[in-house]
């Protein structure tokens, strides 16, 4: 009778434990499904275009408004506050897209690879495989960005750093 007790509750404690572990991988993957969508589709906003949306807005005399509006419904949910978010489209924004529009370029997001960090706090590398094409050109080239975003519990941003070098400038040339 003890032999047959004691295989009860090594069954029952294994089946807990495995039932407990298996949970917790699933919720930590799908957190960091939630958190890759957020940085997804902030980097695929931002990277991609020039828009004609954007290009149309900046030709109207009175833009800045409707350039607010414009980046507010690309990127300001996903961002965890106010701050973060107008850091974000102060540094980045529309801003990365003057020099594409200048030079008559289009830029387009092809793959992005994210990995996260050790840290304890939510932070991930990512790498941006960004292929860029002069209009009336057949040849698009590719260039590859890389940057770094802190995310908190509600998969928000909180600072996201996009390291774009010297590529803007050089499609002046």
């Amino acid at each position: 009778m003890k032999k047959r007790s004691f295989k009860l509750f090594a069954i029952t404690l294994f089946s807990s434990l495995l039932l407990l572990f298996g949970c917790t991988e699933n919720t930590e993957t799908e957190t960091q499904d939630k958190n890759i969508q957020t940085m997804e589709a902030v980097l695929k906003n931002n990277l991609t275009g020039p828009s004609d949306e954007l290009q149309q807005i900046l030709k109207e005399k009175e833009w800045m408004e409707r350039l607010r509006k414009y980046e507010e419904k690309l990127y300001k949910d996903y961002f965890a506050d106010d701050a973060s978010y107008v850091a974000f489209v102060g540094s980045y924004g529309s801003v990365l897209m003057n020099e594409p529009m200048r030079n008559n370029y289009k830029l387009k997001v092809k793959n992005i690879d994210f990995e996260k960090t050790d840290s304890e706090e939510i932070i991930y590398n990512f790498s941006v495989e960004l292929h860029y094409q002069k209009e009336g050109s057949e040849n698009t080239e590719v260039e590859i960005v890389t940057g770094q975003a802190n995310l908190n519990e509600d998969h928000k941003i909180e600072n996201m750093l996009i390291r774009i070098g010297d590529f803007l400038g050089s499609l002046s040339n």
